[in-house]
């Protein structure tokens, strides 16, 4: 399926767990400034939902202010595995 923008190929080369339509949700969060809910795989392996917001792109990175700790956190966005709106 084509992209529509440059951001979705982006993430989408990054986030290979994500399908189309979650692909399409960050990059749309990261492009218009919208939060969104992701289910996160942390280096522990431990499975989190976290909202971020503020999001900037930064390959393989995703720069996010993270609502559950209230700070500025950085994401891996391969950890990233579901996508809903926030």
């Amino acid at each position: 399926m084509p992209f529509a923008t440059d951001t979705e190929e982006i993430v989408a080369g990054y986030a290979k767990h994500l399908s189309y339509s979650d692909v399409r949700q960050v990059a749309h969060a990261i492009d218009t400034g919208a939060a969104i809910t992701v289910e996160y795989i942390a280096t522990s392996g431990n499975r989190t939902v976290r909202t971020l917001s503020d999001l900037e792109l930064d390959p393989p990175y995703l720069d996010a202010w993270c609502h559950l700790r209230e700070a500025e956190r950085v994401f891996t966005l391969s950890r990233i595995h579901g996508v809903m709106p926030a």
